[in-house]
């Protein structure tokens, strides 16, 4: 007796492999969204910590860091300084803050910046690297790392209650150094390089700390596209020139590249989670705000620490 043996058939073959490929067009949106989900976690996990940091720094030193331009030159970054207060002391006491950050090759500041620091990178985002010149202490070729993280030097712009411009220092060569944020390179007005700068006190912050911005990302995707966007963790600012680590709030989100030459201080905050971009205020907290956030009558008096606005509801 011949013994017949069971098989698909074509057509049968056919609508399993049809079945299959729907049910992987369905699951792979749903796989996106959760990865999107947990790198925006992440994100604001890294943003929690340095809130932390900044915390930490000023029970420290009774202010949050303050700016260094010694010479005028670049010096470095707030980042550099909160290095201890994020689980980094070893890096964090090779930094020399009455240095150079980066303008002379060999010294332990321009050193440093050879290091990734996860905490300042936001997993969204897949540059990683100073986009214009090599580092020392790492293999011929490669880039020092960079920060997706920008610390808040204050608004550019009038206040909408009062119609006064907001407070600025001398415009420089890169656009104005903002001081009425938390992290400013110097947070009065002043016509020369102050010596010493000083550092914002939480008691100055008269708006309230759950009302004003500390810290944001400007991490979206085109603006690597433009001429040295992204530069070294390690650098801060220079007087009446650019700042790195530091950044006016002066425009919506996305929309404002470097352009090469005249508005690195103004770039726009950003991201690449969907419809808007983390931040940190100078309570500690750590909220997404949309992407359609009105910049004048809500942006702008975020980013002032001492403005007296009234910000609308919606």
């Amino acid at each position: 007796m011949r013994v017949r043996r069971s098989a698909f058939t074509l057509i049968e073959l056919l609508v399993v492999i049809a079945i299959i490929a729907v049910l992987i067009g369905l699951l792979l949106p749903a796989v996106q969204k959760v990865r999107a989900a947990a790198a925006r976690m992440k994100c604001a996990n890294n943003l929690k910590q340095l809130g932390i940091g900044l915390h930490a720094y000023h029970d420290a030193n009774t202010a949050f860091p303050r700016g260094y331009s010694p010479g005028g030159n670049t010096g470095v970054s707030w980042l550099s300084l909160v290095l201890p207060f994020v689980e980094q002391d070893a890096l964090g006491r090779t930094i020399d803050p009455n240095a150079n950050a980066y303008a002379t090759a060999g010294n332990s500041n321009r050193v440093a910046g050879g290091n990734r620091i996860a905490v300042f990178l936001c997993p969204s985002y897949a540059e990683q690297e100073f986009s214009s010149s090599t580092i020392d202490n790492v293999p011929s070729g490669a880039l020092a790392y960079t920060t997706h993280y920008v610390g808040n030097a204050g608004p550019i712009g009038a206040n909408p209650t009062t119609g006064a411009a907001y407070a600025n220092n001398a415009s420089s060569s890169q656009g104005p150094l903002a001081c009425d944020g938390v992290l400013p390179f110097h947070p009065v007005p002043t016509s020369s390089l102050p010596n010493p700068t000083a550092g914002v006190q939480i008691t100055g912050i008269t708006d309230g700390t759950s009302n004003t911005l500390m810290v944001f990302e400007v991490s979206w995707r085109g603006l690597e596209a433009s001429p040295g966007s992204l530069r070294s963790w390690v650098r801060g600012c220079a007087w009446a020139n650019d700042c790195t680590a530091t950044k006016n709030v002066r425009n919506a989100m996305r929309v404002v590249k470097y352009n090469g030459g005249g508005n690195f201080n103004d770039v726009s905050m950003g991201s690449n989670h969907p419809g808007g971009c983390n931040v940190a205020f100078t309570d500690g907290s750590v909220r997404f705000l949309r992407e359609s956030i009105d910049l004048n009558r809500v942006l702008l008096p975020l980013a002032s620490r001492n403005g007296g606005e009234v910000i609308p509801e919606n």
